[in-house]
């Protein structure tokens, strides 16, 4: 009970992060996401050092995994912003969503039970996705650029849950902060190094995201705590399609109550179907 507890607080700090990233575009005319992103790496990073105590045990185990998330997490952070600048946001974002597939795959790899109904739910829950996000641009043209960012960052996002999964059913609980510390490390540098060559004005730009940055790197490092956490004691088959819906109905309240967005009727047809996921995946 207490796990499943634990997965209901991932909306809760999803949706922390997305307020974060909207005021921050909303406030900036001129975003520089790739210093937010690398700011709210290094934000994570402090995150996972204070709260270890700097009581660190490192074991040369943990670098493949931890270096292959943290070139996944930068490489997928680039790509999704090089994918919505080249092509259509939400059609990026709908097929980002689907790297959930991977872990799931993982874990049924590994030997976790499929029952009928978690074949329902994701059927249900990935409908739920293409029905909330998908929308064509009759304007739009299919662009080669768009198409190998957002396939770089589908595969991305997905090393980033295998690589975690790996570290988390090899190395076991112990770990989970020397593995978060070296990845964001990594990540940190990286994309430092690419901020730092293509941004024109890294202090103004720096001044713009620091307080947005911090937040979301917070809160970012609030979910990938949880996701050590949760991995390996709830299933992968019900962990990340759940808390795919759970975090698509955390935003649609967010964007309806919040900023007063309003949805088409596929839209809301769509969070519906994501809420009976919820039901049949929990089953």
């Amino acid at each position: 009970m207490l796990y499943y507890l634990l997965l209901l607080c991932l909306p809760v700090a999803n949706c922390c992060q997305s307020i974060a990233q909207k005021q921050y575009n909303l406030k900036n005319e001129k975003p520089n996401v790739i210093l937010f992103s690398a700011v709210t790496s290094l934000m994570a990073l402090c995150f996972f050092l204070i709260t270890s105590g700097l009581r660190l045990d490192f074991t040369p185990a943990l670098l493949p995994y931890a270096l292959l998330f943290g070139v996944a997490y930068s490489a997928g952070w680039v790509t999704t912003v090089l994918a919505v600048r080249y092509g259509l946001m939400a059609l990026s974002t709908l097929i980002v969503s689907c790297s959930l597939i991977f872990p799931t795959l993982y874990g049924i790899w590994l030997g976790e039970a499929v029952t009928a109904m978690k074949v329902t739910g994701m059927a249900m829950l990935l409908a739920s996705i293409v029905l909330v996000n998908l929308k064509f641009d009759k304007g739009s043209r299919f662009s080669i650029k768009w198409f190998l960012c957002v396939m770089a960052a589908f595969f991305c996002n997905g090393a980033c849950a295998i690589s975690q999964n790996m570290a988390k059913r090899a190395l076991g609980d112990g770990c989970s902060h020397e593995f978060m510390i070296i990845a964001l490390s990594a990540a940190c540098v990286l994309l430092f190094s690419f901020a730092l060559t293509t941004s024109r004005s890294v202090r103004e730009d720096f001044r713009g995201c620091i307080g947005y940055s911090a937040a979301n790197g917070a809160a970012n490092a609030v979910i990938n705590f949880l996701m050590l956490v949760l991995i390996g004691n709830i299933p992968n088959t019900v962990l990340y399609p759940t808390s795919s819906a759970l975090n698509m109905i955390a935003a649609f309240l967010l964007g309806y109550i919040v900023y007063k967005e309003r949805f088409s009727r596929m839209q809301y047809v769509g969070y519906a179907l994501g809420v009976a996921s919820i039901v049949l995946l929990n089953i």
